[in-house]
């Protein structure tokens, strides 16, 4: 079976809960700095489960943002692809000038190697995939121009990849660790699919 990690704010004082998540927020995802908008209450719950070398995340939480500098990038010592694909809210991205943002039917993708931005503006619950960007990296692929990006929405392989990933998380529980292991080759063969198409 998988092991997984759970975290939820249910289990802090609702003083503490907004300092409690950006810590988990930063441990979680590798150096990530967040901000609530503002607002004084929150509350949140990640769920994260590995498929080999693929990770995948539920977050449920209020609104928020994410933020990544190119100072935490430089000090990051993993390189993943992210992928954010909605099942309720919205999740808008920044990289390098560009802007998509996605809801429920359609992902994007970023490169935690450089700075980025995640806006989610309402209440979220969103499905996060971290792949190792060398296992997306193939020649003639321009991954650069291919982040910040809106994928899917319209059906084809991107809708494949997006079923894959939510049935890989959904299942992951019920998996071996070999099994769990080929559902992440899976998933990384249809991102890069995903990716081709995209880039035409």
């Amino acid at each position: 079976m998988a092991a997984s990690t759970m975290l939820s704010t249910d289990v802090v004082p609702p003083r503490e809960r907004a300092p409690q998540w950006r810590e988990w927020v930063w441990q979680h995802f590798g150096g990530l700095e967040s901000d609530l908008y503002g607002d004084t209450e929150f509350d949140g719950h990640m769920a994260a489960s590995r498929a080999g070398e693929v990770i995948l995340t539920r977050l449920e939480a209020n609104r928020h943002r994410v933020l990544r500098s190119d100072q935490m990038a430089r000090h990051s010592e993993a390189g993943y692809l992210k992928i954010v694909a909605p099942w309720q809210g919205c999740a808008a991205v920044e990289q390098k000038g560009r802007e998509a943002a996605v809801r429920n039917g359609a992902w994007t993708i970023y490169d935690t190697t450089g700075a980025y931005t995640v806006a989610n503006p309402e209440r979220t619950d969103h499905l996060i995939v971290m792949v190792p960007k060398a296992q997306l990296a193939t020649p003639g692929l321009p991954l650069e121009r291919l982040m910040a990006r809106r994928v899917g929405g319209a059906g084809g392989i991107s809708r494949v990849a997006l079923e894959a990933m939510r049935n890989t998380y959904q299942e992951l529980p019920h998996m071996s660790e070999a099994a769990a292991r080929g559902a992440g080759e899976l998933i990384v063969q249809l991102v890069r699919l995903s990716l081709m198409e995209l880039a035409g």
